[in-house]
């Protein structure tokens, strides 16, 4: 099973496309912690609407800002009982199959895809790698228990997701990685 922890902060259409692209996946193993920058009633409930034990809510008591990188934190290190954990957001948006790709390679450490994203201006993909500044948060699925060794070192960086991905690549507990030769998600 495959874990997707997505910060928000009053992204209402945002979330509700976000859930929908889950909701479409053609592998039901999946997960999603929406986890909220800060108290929110109505998100709360509409993530609660729809009746799906596969869709986890959680606030923090106020905005700590940081991205929602402090909550990816918590999160991880709280809330995460699957195999894999993938960052993602609710400005991530994912293609049916993603789930599905992710488990077909379940044997790696770190899988990695590339994506349509607005850095790349939406007209190209954007080609991840996993290095800072060329691998962004939703392109890539890490097994849980590296990623709760590693840890989120750094969460009030702007380039968090690169520096996690670094701290992973250099931590000597990568032992196996791919590159999906696909594209699996869509960031706004």
């Amino acid at each position: 099973m495959v874990t997707f922890i997505a910060p928000a902060y009053n992204e209402t259409v945002e979330t509700y496309i976000f859930i929908g692209s889950l909701l479409s996946q053609k592998n039901p193993d999946w997960k999603a912690i929406i986890y909220h920058n800060g108290p929110n009633k109505w998100l709360k409930y509409f993530v609660q609407s729809f009746a799906d034990n596969r869709l986890i809510y959680k606030e923090s008591e106020s905005n700590t800002g940081a991205w929602g990188t402090y909550n990816r934190i918590d999160a991880l290190e709280n809330h995460v009982d699957t195999d894999y954990v993938v960052q993602s957001s609710v400005q991530d948006y994912w293609l049916p199959n993603a789930v599905s790709s992710i488990i077909d390679h379940k044997g790696n450490d770190f899988i990695y895809w590339n994506s349509i994203n607005h850095l790349a201006g939406y007209e190209n993909m954007l080609d991840c790698i996993p290095v800072i500044d060329h691998i962004d948060w939703g392109n890539f699925a890490i097994k849980t228990n590296i990623a709760r060794m590693v840890g989120i070192n750094k969460p009030l960086e702007f380039t968090a997701d690169g520096l996690f991905v670094t701290d992973c690549m250099n931590s000597g507990l990568i032992k196996s990685q791919v590159k999906l030769n696909r594209i699996l998600t869509i960031h706004n």
